[in-house]
């Protein structure tokens, strides 16, 4: 059964510094303590609070300088992403955090911004988050036994920083990529788990992301997303700063201790939570030369090349350990919203489920995420947008 088993929190004197070995715990299913309203997040685990002079005001627009920062070192000294399940009591987060019932102007005034925010308390997000809480419902949906195109670790490639760190790659001249394909079905997937309680992170092909997607309603495998997930219909909401730009659905469900690397998308993005705790590390594309990204032709091109769970390793990279960044941990039911370019680097602190879609681009930092992502620097100007945007405002 699927659901979240536990957490360990301590101080931030006994953090570790870079776990090499942490087992994955087996999901298991989690009783509904209530059929309706707000998702009660304490049965999901422990959630950091912010530092002392680290929560933002959260007024009606975004304050200046709004998200706060703190050194990147700061961040990963506090809370090392290879921790496995171990949470501080206190983390650098800033990112407003908004009612749906109650703050959705708020909300929509940041998107509008352009800047990150958190919304909780849809109602159809949380009757999805519910649902989805049941393996059975989802294997419903997915079939036990329907394949399909999912993530393996793999410690090779040339960028690569443990088998639980998981770095895109296009497949172009990697003979030995950080990642390979896999197919695997719903059901696959649920044994992955299982077997890795006893197995280590450092353990090639121990650890998966299950993933599916769908392009639109009429998708033959999963344009059932489009129905199941009201929200995420390209109509005018706060999730769309411009609907008819819509790019899909992307769902990405992860086993606990799983890193994604850092990385740039050339587009707006919004990241919805129905299961599990995802812990988000975020950096302003104004810093992105702070990341000393691999080059565009690279096969895991607009990735940081630094392994930011191991601080020896910096020495390379001068202007690493004082980047401003800042975090934010997503549990069921919340929505993150990232702009264009937002640079981020996810870790799973349990085993999680999430799927985003992303509309639109805004291009006001182009010019220096183009700039600090060597094989960009020439391009003049960003792909061809989509169709004409749909008003703003709305509800669903």
């Amino acid at each position: 059964m699927i659901g979240f088993v536990g957490s360990h929190t301590s101080s931030e004197e006994d953090a570790p510094v870079r776990l090499r070995q942490h087992p994955a715990i087996p999901p298991r299913h989690i009783a509904e303590q209530h059929s309706s309203g707000p998702l009660n997040a304490s049965m999901w685990g422990h959630i950091p609070q912010p530092f002392e002079g680290y929560a933002s005001k959260c007024g009606p627009t975004p304050e200046e300088g709004y998200p706060k920062t703190a050194p990147i070192a700061d961040i990963i000294k506090n809370w090392n992403p290879d921790a496995g399940k171990w949470t501080p009591s206190h983390m650098y987060e800033s990112v407003c955090r908004f009612d749906y019932a109650t703050d959705l102007d708020k909300a929509i005034a940041y998107r509008d911004a352009e800047v990150p925010f958190q919304l909780y308390n849809v109602p159809s997000m949380n009757a999805v988050a519910r649902a989805w809480s049941d393996p059975a419902h989802l294997r419903r949906k997915l079939g036990a036994t329907t394949k399909y195109k999912c993530e393996a670790s793999n410690p090779g490639g040339e960028a690569n920083f443990g088998a639980n760190h998981f770095m895109y790659t296009n497949g172009r001249s990697s003979r030995n990529p950080p990642i390979k394909n896999v197919q695997l079905s719903w059901d696959d997937w649920l044994r992955k788990i299982d077997e890795a309680v006893n197995t280590s992170v450092l353990e090639p092909n121990s650890r998966f992301y299950f993933r599916f997607s769908a392009s639109s309603p009429s998708d033959a495998r999963s344009g059932w997303l489009f129905k199941e997930l009201p929200f995420f219909q390209p109509k005018p909401n706060v999730f769309f700063k411009d609907p008819r730009a819509q790019r899909g659905i992307h769902c990405r469900f992860g086993m606990e201790g799983i890193v994604a690397e850092a990385h740039w998308d050339g587009s707006r993005n919004t990241i919805a939570q129905f299961y599990g705790r995802r812990r988000y590390v975020l950096v302003d594309p104004d810093h992105t030369c702070d990341m000393y990204l691999l080059a565009k032709n690279h096969p895991s091109g607009r990735h940081s090349k630094v392994d930011w769970s191991n601080p020896d390793s910096w020495e390379k990279f001068p202007d690493f350990p004082t980047m401003p960044a800042h975090e934010v941990v997503q549990r069921p039911g919340d929505f993150l919203y990232l702009p264009t370019y937002y640079l981020h680097y996810i870790v799973s602190i349990d085993t999680n489920y999430q799927c985003n879609t992303r509309s639109g681009r805004d291009d006001r930092q182009l010019k220096v995420v183009n700039k600090c992502t060597p094989g960009f620097e020439k391009q003049a100007s960003p792909p061809r947008r989509g169709k004409k945007p749909w008003p703003s405002r709305g509800k669903f």
